[in-house]
């Protein structure tokens, strides 16, 4: 993956990420738990729970950058509608967790930036330290993430014929 070299594709970076936390990962486990009407529930409320961290945990260091919480959808990421209807508890797990890797891997490339970038963002010391401890945990949960959805799946995938 390559180094974020630069402030500004950090920040957006953290604005796609606190978006995606607050916003789709949301829809998606509240679409998903429609769709299955008490089934899976234990697995989505553990998904769900964990984002509603996530996005306090990017809200407070957007706020600490003095950076704005989004409150549209920033550039680069699409308006999404999450439709579940009529699919199999495997497919919908599935298509979760393609969101939870994204995810794991944005945060894994935040931590990865130029440790300049992230001294420009946050120049104390101890919030630097603070930070990569936050994306640390990130990481990690998103990894969790990945895995209970991987097992929720029993091994789904699909298939593309030509």
């Amino acid at each position: 993956m390559a180094t974020i070299m630069d402030k500004d594709v950090l920040v957006a970076l953290l604005r796609r990420m606190y978006w995606i936390e607050s916003e789709m990962e949301q829809l998606v486990t509240w679409e998903a738990r429609i769709q299955f009407m008490g089934e899976n529930v234990e697995a989505l409320e553990q998904l769900s729970h964990d984002s509603d961290k996530h996005w306090n945990i990017l809200q407070k260091w957007l706020a600490r950058a003095d950076i704005p919480v989004p409150v549209t959808v920033p550039a680069g990421l699409p308006v999404k509608i999450f439709n579940f209807s009529g699919m199999a508890p495997t497919r919908v797990f599935h298509e979760i967790m393609q969101y939870e890797i994204l995810a794991r891997d944005a945060y894994i490339d935040i931590l990865n930036a130029d440790p300049a970038v992230i001294k420009d963002l946050f120049p104390d010391d101890m919030n630097r330290k603070e930070f990569i401890q936050d994306i640390k945990g990130l990481i990690k949960d998103e990894e969790e993430h990945r895995k209970i959805c991987a097992k929720q799946s029993g091994g789904f995938k699909i298939i593309n014929t030509i």
